[in-house]
């Protein structure tokens, strides 16, 4: 075979609404510059195409997963997450994928981290990027995951076998804290309008701070094409203020996620085909900035939504549709409604998460070897 390549050994799975590059960590170099040179490749990155490598010129297409031996005893393997950039030079660990995850549950049972106990096997994934234990329940039918079912996914097409996703126990997984600054809302100047925004900034799943559409004269309805360039430029200058207010890292790209949210309404979703009726959903939201916007909606900010719209006088508590405490929070995004279980509580004056649930489906779709150029390795 050509010398001048590296060959490595890789899966490509689909989970929920995202796509993924699943890597076995014994493969990769262990120095981090390396295996970022590394990754950057194998995605076709810096490059909007990505035509030398195996993104999908999308940054839903452009995430890996790592996955490795258990490194603590509650786990059953770990499960890195990587964001590559598509047009950037970047190698993200910022964040938990919430729907990669669900692949990387399916992936651990196919590839014996964990046996299979039918009819439902759970995975204990220790995410790394968050230190955090994401349990997982999968379908499984002779030691295998199942694949056919009727769970179906908005922005995914057909139907598959339910996937059960619990991020119960990733509260604080950036700062520590439920509300890392101790308020339900906060107030952040915007330089660019000369003025401050109401946001609530909580940290469950991934990190998100949400703020109102019509806080800038918009309804949250609007199509990501339609959307002003003053709502990108509001909603990153909200990230670096959130980013401020809690004291995190300044090198970051994407958190807090920026969940720009209004009430429900009927919409066309993102291919404006099909309408999403008013009475199907409790309220609108988007994930939109510098960095990252989500045709769909992320998983992990799912479940920050989910939990969010529990706390009451939050922003995004403010602008949904009240239901009962039993009822699930189905949020409308631009490729359809995705639905989120949560059950919080405020104990002794504190916010506390006791459960957090969401399904996604998931499956394999290739496997084998991946060329790398040896001259971009370094």
């Amino acid at each position: 075979m050509a010398t001048e390549q590296t060959k490595i050994k890789t899966t490509i799975m689909r989970g929920g609404t995202s796509k993924g590059i699943f890597l076995n960590e014994a493969h990769l170099p262990a120095d981090i510059k390396a295996r970022n040179r590394l990754l950057l490749a194998l995605f076709g990155s810096p490059d909007k195409r990505q035509i030398d490598g195996l993104g999908g010129a999308d940054l839903l297409t452009s995430k890996c997963a790592i996955m490795a031996p258990p490194s603590r005893p509650d786990a059953d393997a770990d499960y890195t997450f990587a964001q590559i950039g598509v047009e950037e030079p970047t190698v993200s660990y910022e964040i938990v994928c919430g729907n990669v995850s669900s692949a990387a549950a399916v992936y651990a049972i196919e590839e014996g981290y964990v046996r299979a106990t039918d009819p439902v096997t759970t995975v204990r994934l220790h995410n790394t990027n968050t230190n955090k234990i994401l349990r997982v329940k999968v379908q499984t039918h002779e030691g295998m995951p199942r694949v056919e079912g009727d769970t179906v996914i908005d922005g995914v097409p057909g139907s598959g076998a339910e996937i059960g996703l619990d991020y119960s126990d990733t509260t604080g997984g950036a700062t520590g804290s439920l509300l890392p600054t101790g308020n339900v809302v906060d107030q952040i100047h915007i330089p660019s309008l000369g003025r401050e925004l109401s946001v609530s900034i909580v940290d469950i799943g991934t990190i998100c701070v949400f703020w109102r559409a019509s806080d800038i004269g918009l309804t949250g309805a609007e199509a990501l094409d339609d959307l002003p360039d003053q709502a990108f430029q509001v909603s990153e200058e909200l990230r670096q203020g959130a980013v401020a207010l809690c004291k995190m890292p300044t090198d970051g790209l994407m958190t807090p996620f920026q969940i720009i949210v209004g009430p429900a309404q009927t919409y066309l979703d993102y291919a404006k085909k099909n309408t999403i009726d008013v009475k199907d959903i409790g309220l609108v939201a988007k994930m939109i900035g510098k960095n990252l916007t989500h045709k769909a909606f992320p998983g992990g900010g799912t479940i920050c939504t989910g939990v969010a719209a529990r706390i009451k006088g939050s922003i995004v508590h403010q602008v949904m549709t009240p239901i009962t405490p039993e009822e699930s929070i189905r949020i409308g995004h631009p490729s359809g409604v995705i639905s989120v279980s949560s059950n919080v509580a405020l104990v002794d004056g504190k916010w506390t998460v006791n459960e957090v649930l969401f399904s996604r489906t998931a499956r394999r779709i290739m496997e084998g070897y991946t060329y790398i150029r040896n001259s971009v390795l370094g």
